[in-house]
């Protein structure tokens, strides 16, 4: 990795870091969900959560398993450092989606998801 880092420009040193850290969290929480929880069990949770709202289960199941396939996904792009506009981009909509569905649940918490949100929105408009 070197410490060349200490010397990029303001965008490239916060792009740098943001890669770094906000990368290796989502793979954390990425597969946490799959080792800790199983895919089986967090389907469940989100798809019994959503259930109970307007929004249709078979949806509610892809949703779910939408999420637990792209966290760990998104966090390899994003670390791997190719196609950073994409790769942030789909971060970003995915934070949307989890931002929507914060909203939908009337989680009082849906605030972080809207700080996620605005800054992978900031990163993909700062990348290449």
């Amino acid at each position: 990795m070197g410490m060349g880092f200490f010397s990029y420009d303001a965008r490239k040193f916060f792009l740098f870091g943001m890669r770094f850290f906000f990368g290796l969290w989502l793979l954390y929480v990425g597969f946490t969900k799959w080792i800790f929880m199983g895919s089986d069990a967090f389907v469940g949770m989100i798809a019994g959560e959503f259930d109970k709202t307007w929004s249709p289960h078979a949806l509610n199941v892809l949703l779910a398993w939408l999420i637990i396939v792209a966290e760990p996904v998104l966090a390899l792009l994003i670390l791997s450092g190719k196609k950073a506009r994409v790769a942030w981009t789909l971060t970003a909509l995915l934070m949307f989606l989890l931002t929507l569905g914060q909203t939908i649940l009337m989680k009082p918490d849906v605030i972080a998801n809207w700080q996620f949100l605005v800054l992978t929105l900031v990163c993909a408009a700062l990348s290449d």
